[in-house]
Protein backbone atom coordinates (compact mmCIF):
# COMPACT_ATOMS: atom_id res chain seq x y z
CA UNK A 1 0.00 0.00 0.00
CA UNK A 2 2.47 2.41 -1.28
CA UNK A 3 -0.56 5.67 -1.41
CA UNK A 4 -2.02 4.49 1.83
CA UNK A 5 -3.56 7.61 3.77
CA UNK A 6 -1.90 10.21 0.48
CA UNK A 7 -4.53 12.49 -0.64
CA UNK A 8 -4.18 11.76 -4.74
CA UNK A 9 -5.88 14.50 -7.23
CA UNK A 10 -5.78 12.91 -10.41
CA UNK A 11 -6.82 15.35 -13.25
CA UNK A 12 -8.44 13.88 -16.74
CA UNK A 13 -9.19 10.54 -15.17
CA UNK A 14 -11.62 9.20 -18.14
CA UNK A 15 -8.89 9.04 -20.55
CA UNK A 16 -7.05 5.51 -21.42
CA UNK A 17 -3.99 6.92 -18.92
CA UNK A 18 -6.16 8.65 -16.20
CA UNK A 19 -8.36 5.65 -15.45
CA UNK A 20 -5.36 3.16 -15.22
CA UNK A 21 -3.57 5.70 -13.40
CA UNK A 22 -6.62 5.92 -10.74
CA UNK A 23 -7.08 2.54 -10.38
CA UNK A 24 -3.57 2.01 -9.62
CA UNK A 25 -4.14 4.78 -7.15
CA UNK A 26 -6.92 2.99 -5.68
CA UNK A 27 -5.00 0.00 -5.48
CA UNK A 28 -2.16 1.48 -3.41
CA UNK A 29 -4.51 2.51 -0.90
CA UNK A 30 -4.98 6.38 -2.09
CA UNK A 31 -7.64 8.81 -1.18
CA UNK A 32 -8.70 9.76 -4.67
CA UNK A 33 -10.57 13.14 -5.80
CA UNK A 34 -10.82 12.93 -9.68
CA UNK A 35 -11.77 15.51 -12.77
CA UNK A 36 -13.51 14.85 -15.59
CA UNK A 37 -14.84 16.87 -18.52
CA UNK A 38 -16.10 15.53 -21.88
CA UNK A 39 -16.90 12.44 -20.98
CA UNK A 40 -18.52 12.46 -17.99
CA UNK A 41 -17.83 11.21 -14.40
CA UNK A 42 -16.05 7.80 -14.32
CA UNK A 43 -19.08 5.93 -13.80
CA UNK A 44 -16.66 2.52 -12.35
CA UNK A 45 -15.80 4.80 -9.55
CA UNK A 46 -19.10 6.34 -7.99
CA UNK A 47 -18.13 5.60 -4.94
CA UNK A 48 -15.18 8.12 -5.25
CA UNK A 49 -14.93 11.95 -4.88
CA UNK A 50 -15.40 13.42 -8.44
CA UNK A 51 -15.56 16.99 -9.57
CA UNK A 52 -16.42 18.38 -13.44
CA UNK A 53 -13.37 20.40 -14.23
CA UNK A 54 -12.12 22.53 -17.50
CA UNK A 55 -8.45 23.06 -16.88
CA UNK A 56 -8.51 26.21 -18.99
CA UNK A 57 -10.69 27.91 -16.05
CA UNK A 58 -8.50 29.20 -13.63
CA UNK A 59 -11.11 30.34 -11.71
CA UNK A 60 -12.70 26.32 -12.04
CA UNK A 61 -9.07 24.79 -10.89
CA UNK A 62 -8.87 26.98 -8.22
CA UNK A 63 -12.46 26.23 -7.16
CA UNK A 64 -11.64 22.49 -7.89
CA UNK A 65 -8.38 22.49 -5.29
CA UNK A 66 -10.52 23.83 -2.63
CA UNK A 67 -13.26 21.03 -2.71
CA UNK A 68 -10.58 18.64 -2.61
CA UNK A 69 -8.86 20.31 0.64
CA UNK A 70 -12.06 20.98 1.99
CA UNK A 71 -12.91 17.33 1.95
CA UNK A 72 -9.81 15.71 2.35
CA UNK A 73 -7.70 18.71 4.38
CA UNK A 74 -5.04 18.25 2.12
CA UNK A 75 -3.40 17.62 -1.17
CA UNK A 76 -0.61 15.08 -1.36
CA UNK A 77 -0.15 13.96 -4.67
CA UNK A 78 -1.39 16.07 -8.25
CA UNK A 79 -1.57 13.49 -11.54
CA UNK A 80 -2.05 15.56 -14.62
CA UNK A 81 -3.48 13.36 -17.27
CA UNK A 82 -4.93 15.72 -19.40
CA UNK A 83 -3.82 16.73 -22.55
CA UNK A 84 -4.97 16.89 -26.29
CA UNK A 85 -3.18 16.52 -29.80
CA UNK A 86 -4.24 19.45 -30.67
CA UNK A 87 -4.80 20.34 -35.08
CA UNK A 88 -2.45 18.31 -37.41
CA UNK A 89 -1.49 19.18 -40.61
CA UNK A 90 0.89 22.11 -42.19
CA UNK A 91 1.05 25.18 -39.35
CA UNK A 92 0.51 26.99 -42.54
CA UNK A 93 -2.62 26.01 -42.82
CA UNK A 94 -3.91 24.97 -39.32
CA UNK A 95 -6.49 27.03 -37.86
CA UNK A 96 -5.38 29.80 -35.14
CA UNK A 97 -8.00 29.38 -32.48
CA UNK A 98 -7.12 25.28 -32.62
CA UNK A 99 -3.32 25.96 -32.29
CA UNK A 100 -4.20 28.42 -29.15
CA UNK A 101 -6.37 25.87 -27.49
CA UNK A 102 -4.03 23.32 -27.38
CA UNK A 103 -1.53 25.33 -25.83
CA UNK A 104 -4.27 26.60 -23.31
CA UNK A 105 -4.60 22.74 -22.14
CA UNK A 106 -1.65 21.33 -22.34
CA UNK A 107 0.35 24.13 -20.91
CA UNK A 108 -2.02 26.77 -19.34
CA UNK A 109 -3.77 23.85 -18.15
CA UNK A 110 -0.72 22.69 -16.57
CA UNK A 111 0.10 25.20 -15.16
CA UNK A 112 -3.28 26.41 -13.76
CA UNK A 113 -2.97 22.83 -11.82
CA UNK A 114 0.16 23.00 -10.51
CA UNK A 115 -0.50 27.25 -9.52
CA UNK A 116 -3.59 25.81 -7.22
CA UNK A 117 -2.24 22.96 -5.68
CA UNK A 118 1.63 24.47 -4.74
CA UNK A 119 0.51 26.84 -1.55
CA UNK A 120 -1.04 23.78 0.20
CA UNK A 121 2.02 22.10 -0.33
CA UNK A 122 4.30 24.76 0.50
CA UNK A 123 2.18 25.01 3.70
CA UNK A 124 2.13 21.75 4.47
CA UNK A 125 6.43 21.09 3.41
CA UNK A 126 5.60 18.16 1.29
CA UNK A 127 3.64 17.20 -2.21
CA UNK A 128 4.38 15.25 -5.57
CA UNK A 129 3.50 17.25 -8.68
CA UNK A 130 3.24 14.53 -12.10
CA UNK A 131 2.40 15.94 -15.60
CA UNK A 132 2.32 13.83 -18.39
CA UNK A 133 4.37 14.95 -21.33
CA UNK A 134 5.80 12.40 -24.69
CA UNK A 135 7.93 11.61 -26.69
CA UNK A 136 6.84 15.13 -29.13
CA UNK A 137 8.41 17.14 -26.60
CA UNK A 138 11.95 16.08 -26.98
CA UNK A 139 12.17 15.44 -30.51
CA UNK A 140 10.76 17.48 -33.67
CA UNK A 141 7.33 16.01 -34.99
CA UNK A 142 6.32 17.89 -38.14
CA UNK A 143 2.78 18.83 -38.55
CA UNK A 144 2.03 18.45 -35.13
CA UNK A 145 3.96 21.75 -33.86
CA UNK A 146 1.33 22.63 -31.02
CA UNK A 147 1.22 19.52 -29.27
CA UNK A 148 5.41 19.41 -29.56
CA UNK A 149 5.74 23.22 -28.64
CA UNK A 150 3.03 22.69 -25.47
CA UNK A 151 4.45 19.63 -23.91
CA UNK A 152 8.48 20.81 -24.50
CA UNK A 153 7.39 23.96 -22.78
CA UNK A 154 5.80 22.24 -19.97
CA UNK A 155 8.68 19.70 -19.58
CA UNK A 156 10.76 22.87 -18.89
CA UNK A 157 8.57 24.41 -16.91
CA UNK A 158 8.53 20.90 -15.02
CA UNK A 159 12.50 21.13 -14.90
CA UNK A 160 12.38 25.19 -14.17
CA UNK A 161 9.63 24.63 -11.00
CA UNK A 162 11.53 21.71 -9.93
CA UNK A 163 14.97 23.52 -9.30
CA UNK A 164 12.69 26.40 -7.66
CA UNK A 165 11.02 23.91 -5.22
CA UNK A 166 14.37 22.48 -4.56
CA UNK A 167 14.46 22.64 -1.06
CA UNK A 168 10.65 22.18 -0.54
CA UNK A 169 10.02 18.33 -0.32
CA UNK A 170 8.08 18.91 -3.18
CA UNK A 171 8.87 16.49 -6.06
CA UNK A 172 7.66 17.57 -9.83
CA UNK A 173 8.59 15.44 -12.39
CA UNK A 174 6.84 14.42 -16.09
CA UNK A 175 6.17 11.00 -17.60
CA UNK A 176 6.50 10.31 -21.29
CA UNK A 177 4.10 7.46 -21.48
CA UNK A 178 4.54 5.77 -24.86
CA UNK A 179 2.01 5.08 -27.65
CA UNK A 180 -0.89 4.55 -25.34
CA UNK A 181 -3.95 3.49 -27.59
CA UNK A 182 -6.30 6.23 -26.44
CA UNK A 183 -8.03 9.22 -28.30
CA UNK A 184 -5.14 10.49 -29.37
CA UNK A 185 -4.46 7.55 -31.66
CA UNK A 186 -8.00 7.59 -32.63
CA UNK A 187 -7.11 11.22 -34.07
CA UNK A 188 -4.04 10.34 -35.39
CA UNK A 189 -6.11 7.46 -37.37
CA UNK A 190 -8.60 10.02 -38.92
CA UNK A 191 -6.06 12.44 -39.79
CA UNK A 192 -4.22 9.52 -41.30
CA UNK A 193 -2.10 11.58 -44.59
CA UNK A 194 -2.50 14.89 -42.96
CA UNK A 195 0.88 14.08 -40.25
CA UNK A 196 3.05 13.09 -42.84
CA UNK A 197 4.93 9.76 -43.36
CA UNK A 198 6.18 9.63 -40.13
CA UNK A 199 2.62 9.58 -38.42
CA UNK A 200 1.20 6.53 -41.27
CA UNK A 201 4.52 4.63 -40.19
CA UNK A 202 3.36 5.25 -36.55
CA UNK A 203 -0.24 3.96 -36.85
CA UNK A 204 0.87 0.77 -38.57
CA UNK A 205 3.36 -0.17 -35.58
CA UNK A 206 0.22 0.74 -33.21
CA UNK A 207 -2.43 -1.67 -35.54
CA UNK A 208 0.62 -4.13 -35.49
CA UNK A 209 1.59 -4.36 -31.85
CA UNK A 210 -1.31 -2.96 -30.08
CA UNK A 211 0.86 -0.17 -28.21
CA UNK A 212 1.82 0.34 -24.54
CA UNK A 213 -0.61 -0.84 -22.35
CA UNK A 214 -1.76 2.34 -19.96
CA UNK A 215 -0.80 0.42 -16.75
CA UNK A 216 2.58 0.75 -17.39
CA UNK A 217 2.97 4.62 -16.91
CA UNK A 218 0.40 4.17 -14.40
CA UNK A 219 3.27 2.18 -12.27
CA UNK A 220 5.41 4.30 -12.77
CA UNK A 221 2.78 6.87 -12.22
CA UNK A 222 2.52 5.13 -8.82
CA UNK A 223 6.79 5.02 -8.19
CA UNK A 224 6.59 8.78 -8.32
CA UNK A 225 3.82 9.59 -6.15
CA UNK A 226 5.17 7.31 -3.09
CA UNK A 227 7.89 7.76 -0.88
CA UNK A 228 10.26 5.86 -2.80
CA UNK A 229 10.73 8.99 -5.96
CA UNK A 230 11.81 11.13 -2.38
CA UNK A 231 14.54 13.49 -3.87
CA UNK A 232 14.00 12.77 -7.49
CA UNK A 233 12.40 15.83 -9.21
CA UNK A 234 12.54 17.83 -12.54
CA UNK A 235 12.72 14.69 -14.68
CA UNK A 236 11.05 13.65 -17.69
CA UNK A 237 10.87 9.67 -17.47
CA UNK A 238 10.28 7.43 -20.19
CA UNK A 239 7.73 4.51 -18.66
CA UNK A 240 9.12 2.51 -22.16
CA UNK A 241 12.53 3.10 -22.06
CA UNK A 242 13.79 3.83 -19.62
CA UNK A 243 15.23 1.50 -16.55
CA UNK A 244 12.82 3.25 -13.80
CA UNK A 245 11.43 -0.54 -11.68
CA UNK A 246 14.91 0.57 -9.90
CA UNK A 247 15.07 3.98 -9.89
CA UNK A 248 14.79 4.60 -5.86
CA UNK A 249 18.41 3.04 -5.82
CA UNK A 250 20.12 5.67 -8.47
CA UNK A 251 18.11 8.96 -7.13
CA UNK A 252 21.43 10.72 -5.68
CA UNK A 253 23.43 9.48 -8.98
CA UNK A 254 20.60 10.63 -11.67
CA UNK A 255 20.34 14.39 -9.44
CA UNK A 256 23.97 14.75 -9.68
CA UNK A 257 23.66 14.04 -13.70
CA UNK A 258 21.77 15.70 -16.42
CA UNK A 259 19.71 12.48 -17.18
CA UNK A 260 16.06 12.92 -17.66
CA UNK A 261 16.38 16.48 -18.96
CA UNK A 262 15.62 18.60 -21.97
CA UNK A 263 19.28 19.91 -23.07
CA UNK A 264 20.99 21.74 -26.62
CA UNK A 265 23.34 19.68 -27.67
CA UNK A 266 26.21 21.74 -28.61
CA UNK A 267 26.74 21.93 -32.70
CA UNK A 268 30.75 22.05 -31.95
Amino acid sequence: MQLQNKVCLIAGATGAIGRAVWKRFQEEGASLALTYLSQGPVPEADDVFQLALNVRDWEEVQDTVDQVVHRFGCVDVLVNCTGVLGPIGPTSSTAAEDWVQAVEINLIGSFYLTRAVLPQMLKQASGKIIHFSGGGAAYARPFFTAYGASKAALVRFTESLAEELRDSNIDVNAIAPGPVNSRMWDQMRAAADAGGQQTLTDIKKMEEGGGVPPERAAELAVMLASERSNGLTGRLISAVYDKWEMLDQRIPAIMNSEAGTLRRVPIG
